[in-house]
């Protein structure tokens, strides 16, 4: 096998193996959110009045994800551009350490306070994704970008596939009950804790160094030029992508971070149900980003690609708060899940094709920021109008907010001038 080929199944495995833990969290960290706060501490209790909340749960649910995504779009340019400096593998490995320590911390408290203490940790080295982006980029042709950030989205996909179904089996296994009831600790979070710290092991030991080192001297070089933000917005075409990933992550994150809660409400579902339908979902995307990406790749530019997934979420969104259990509902999640993956891969690739190798690192750190500040704002709107005025009304601002991404992408270039690279 070829040491590109080799260096790319690196990353697929370490991407696949840490998403398996964040697979496993992010389903049910809603609903055990939502129960600790149920015991709300005074500050607490004065915001839950203050607001005048219906539903205080939702909140508090999404405050757990806005607190992660706030940390992760401060540090992710950071972590991006320390990549572009001394590499990806070390910064790759020290974040994978951080994401296990937070999931320890999540796994054994039973406060809420706790909870926002390490989901802050998880967001500080959560940046992981834009490295190993960078990383990819580093040992794939121009050419060839959409099909390896399709192999990225795979790990993804596997993750939320094996992640979610088993964080909903773990958390009502006989050993996930016992230690529950017994000491208070979660064991799906445990489970993640060891997995993120399997794949910084793996980091070490599978993984090369993908940056050059005159890739690392240049960045060097390049530093007194400016921040990478700045960099990013010089080049044509890039605010745009930049808008467009922050409005389709925010409309996006505004689903994922009330979908638990919803089907909680709807059709009363509890910690095994929502992780197998966060499954189902790791399903769809593993179906797009391993094998109907290289087609949409070959047969559609990037701007078109990007543009049917933004109209494929904005049509669809709406529906889901309405649609009947089983079949309707879930047949719903295709177009939603399928359409972010196309979204995000041309996304990804467009911005990878506009920007040289000395700076990929800095670029999907700015990028995946834009990403992180949807992050931030989608969940914390969502769950604010879940909790304020019901659940269908979130998923119609989503709707509006995904229709502002659709008006920018009417706006790109057709043909941008691409950087090619050997």
């Amino acid at each position: 096998m070829q040491p590109s080929k080799r260096a790319q199944l690196a990353v697929f495995f370490t991407v696949l193996v840490d998403l398996l833990g964040f697979g496993i969290v992010i389903p049910l960290l809603p609903l055990y959110a939502k129960t600790l706060s149920t015991n709300p501490s005074e500050w607490m209790a004065w915001v839950n009045q203050a607001l005048g909340l219906q539903s205080p749960g939702a909140f508090w649910a999404g405050t757990a994800f806005v607190s992660f995504s706030v940390m992760q779009f401060l540090a992710t340019p950071v972590l991006g551009r320390l990549s572009d400096l001394v590499g990806r593998r070390p910064v790759l490995w020290i974040s994978l350490l951080g994401s296990a320590l937070g999931y320890l911390v999540l796994a054994m408290t039973g406060r809420f306070e706790w909870v926002l203490a390490a989901r802050i940790l998880d967001g500080i080295t959560g940046g992981n994704i834009s490295v190993a982006q960078a990383a990819m980029a580093d040992i794939t042709p121009a050419k060839d970008r959409s099909k390896a950030m399709g192999l990225i989205g795979a790990g993804f996909g596997v993750g939320f596939v094996i992640g979610p179904f088993l964080g909903g089996t773990l958390a009502t296994s006989h050993l996930g009950l016992r230690l529950a009831s017994s000491h208070g600790w979660s064991l799906p979070f445990l489970v993640a804790a060891g997995l993120s710290l399997l794949a910084s092991v793996m980091v070490i030991a599978w993984l090369p160094e993908t940056l050059s080192a005159d890739a690392r001297k240049a960045a060097r070089q390049e530093e007194t030029r400016g921040h990478a933000l700045v960099l990013a917005l010089e080049r044509p075409g890039m605010p745009q992508l930049l808008a467009i990933t922050l409005l389709a992550m925010t409309g996006f994150a505004m689903m994922e971070g009330t979908y638990s809660l919803l089907v909680n409400q709807r059709f009363n579902f509890g910690q095994r149900e929502v992780g197998y339908l966060f499954g189902f979902i790791g399903i769809l995307i593993v179906l797009y980003q391993g094998g109907l990406v290289r087609v949409v790749a070959k047969r559609v530019p990037e701007r078109y690609a990007l543009l049917s997934g933004l109209v494929l979420m904005m049509v669809f969104m709406p529906f889901l708060p309405y649609a009947p259990w089983k079949w309707p509902f879930l047949l719903i999640m295709v177009p939603l899940a399928w359409g972010s993956g196309m979204n995000n891969t041309a996304a990804s690739a467009l911005a990878s094709q506009l920007t040289p190798a000395a700076d990929q690192g800095g670029l999907f750190g700015v990028l995946n920021a834009a990403s992180g500040i949807g992050r931030i704002l989608g969940p914390g709107l969502g769950t604010f109008v879940f909790a304020r005025w019901g659940y269908a009304a979130s998923y119609w601002v989503a709707s509006a907010v995904l229709g502002g991404a659709v008006i920018l992408a009417l706006t790109l270039p057709r043909k941008a001038a691409l950087h090619e690279e050997a």
